[in-house]
């Protein structure tokens, strides 16, 4: 944990906190050299829940601690981990409220002035690589195929603390679901451009989406 706050943790222009990712590369006479890539697939919006629930655990000075646990209760780490996992969980809510669908892409790219993305005038603190207008198509990031990361770090967001504002993102993101991949003959299929409200999908239902329903 401590890794990730020294190495990956960013902040996007209006202050959405992100994982980036370390790529190597091979510099003068073979060395590795290391670049940021301010990119963050969904897959990552796992660890808000997370670090929420080792703040709670691990790293609490009492047990149990309250809902939600006051900041005495918890340690120096577990404070800071408490901290980035809201923050996390909301910019993960941010990649859902604003798209099209209401649904998050596959991966994002955050803004950022190290490789000239930087726009103040932009919507979105993110966006998603080489995007194309509406009925065209759409590169594999733009995909939402049915993952329940968020989901999970809703519900655990929830039972730490009781905040009724997790269980509004949730039903938000529930609906969205219902509206845009939800298939007549039955299940749920993935969504290939959640910035197209009449994307094409999928002919797949990835087993995962009975994690989502169970969150739900």
């Amino acid at each position: 944990m401590a890794a990730i706050h020294n190495e990956l943790l960013k902040k996007s222009p209006n202050h959405l906190t992100y994982t980036s990712e370390l790529i190597p590369k091979r510099g003068e006479r073979g060395k590795i050299e290391w670049y940021t890539e301010h990119k963050q697939d969904h897959l990552v919006c796992f660890l808000g829940g997370s670090l929420m629930l080792g703040a709670t655990t691990a790293s609490a000075d009492v047990y149990p601690v309250d809902v939600p646990p006051t900041k005495l209760q918890l340690s120096v780490a577990g404070r800071r981990d408490w901290k980035t996992g809201e923050e996390l969980i909301e910019t993960c809510v941010d990649t859902y409220k604003n798209t099209a669908t209401g649904l998050s892409p596959e991966i994002v790219n955050f803004r950022n002035t190290e490789d000239g993305t930087s726009d103040a005038s932009s919507k979105r603190d993110w966006y998603i690589r080489d995007a194309r207008p509406a009925g065209q198509e759409p590169p594999y990031d733009a995909r939402y195929i049915l993952r329940p990361e968020t989901v999970e770090s809703l519900f655990i967001a929830y039972r730490l603390t009781g905040d009724e504002k997790y269980r509004e993102y949730g039903w938000d993101i529930f609906q969205a679901i219902e509206k845009y991949c939800h298939v007549e003959s039955g299940g749920y299929a993935s969504i290939l451009n959640v910035d197209d409200v009449n994307s094409n999908l999928e002919d797949r239902m990835e087993t995962f989406m009975m994690v989502r329903l169970f969150h739900s």
